[in-house]
């Protein structure tokens, strides 16, 4: 059985006849996997092999981008395009799904270059929201090794005029993200710290009431990392041995465990209901009885 239940609540969200499947293998660091609502597919990175790949369960697995500058975490915008974290170039990027067509949409904070844009998401008046851990500039393996401009891992927002904010700059190392269903909560969690925080969220999209929401602990490989929300008020996150799950009250109610060390995921299928975990060098999925949140 591929779970940890530390409560009753867990086999209510995630039914333990459920099976991990292995979608996809021998692939070098997946991550960032974003699921299309209504043309039913997958898009997710390879950070080390600088490759982006699309599945369907009809087509299979294909190449969506090459290189890719190392990319991290996508989510789409608004209009359906891809927006995607580059490590190499430390940019945030808008790409369409035909022409490949990249353009730079984040680079640089009050004249600094961004360090090594991470996770992003979209909320619904199109603004985008990521972190800017330095992973990208401290291993080899997921960038290109070379000094900070910033002296600060932070998370920002970008605004569809183009102006980028800084939502705060006091995370070791900031991660994956997401926003409540009614979006008056962001959730960021910090890799280095083990922990999720909560921020209030304004209409303006300014924040307030900064708190540690939940600590993410287990024993395992895996720190927090992804991060994604449902429509009753669960909080799913990457942490030590696979996926933990809470609840809204910030209690753990369990974790799906995986073979390899989990670093992202995503709710896919007809109903939203399908987890796909990107972990290590394979793609799994599981049913869970949960439902997520539209990417577009």
């Amino acid at each position: 059985m591929p779970f940890d239940i530390r409560s009753g609540g867990f086999t209510a969200a995630v039914p333990e006849t459920s099976k991990l499947e292995e979608i996809a293998s021998g692939l070098g660091f997946t991550e960032g996997p974003i699921w299309h609502p209504t043309e039913h597919w997958l898009i997710f990175s390879d950070i080390q092999e600088s490759h982006q790949y699309k599945w369907s369960e009809q087509q299979g697995l294909s190449v969506f981008r090459t290189p890719s500058n190392q990319a991290n975490g996508n989510c789409f915008d608004r209009d359906g395009q891809v927006i995607s974290c580059e490590h190499a170039t430390s940019h945030l990027v808008r790409h369409d799904h035909g022409g490949k067509r990249v353009m730079p949409i984040a680079t640089e904070y009050q004249g600094r270059a961004l360090n090594s844009p991470n996770d992003v998401i979209c909320d619904s008046k199109g603004r985008l929201w990521f972190t800017d851990p330095s992973f990208g500039r401290i291993r080899a393996d997921l960038g290109v090794l070379r000094d900070q401009d910033m002296a600060f891992q932070g998370v920002f927002r970008l605004d569809p005029d183009g102006t980028l904010h800084l939502v705060c700059d006091d995370f070791q190392q900031p991660n994956g993200l997401c926003l409540s269903a009614d979006e008056t909560q962001l959730f960021v969690n910090d890799s280095w710290g083990g922990h999720i925080r909560v921020m209030d969220v304004a209409d303006d999209g300014s924040t307030t009431n900064d708190r540690v929401w939940a600590d993410v602990t287990g024993d395992g490989d895996g720190v927090p990392d992804g991060m994604k929300t449902t429509t009753d008020g669960h909080i799913l996150c990457n942490g030590p041995s696979g996926v933990h799950l809470f609840n809204a009250e910030a209690d753990c109610l369990g974790v799906i465990l995986t073979p390899q060390k989990s670093t992202n995921f995503c709710f896919g299928g007809d109903a939203l209901s399908t987890l796909y975990i990107t972990a290590s060098t394979s793609v799994y999925r599981i049913e869970t009885g949960l439902t997520g949140l539209a990417m577009i």
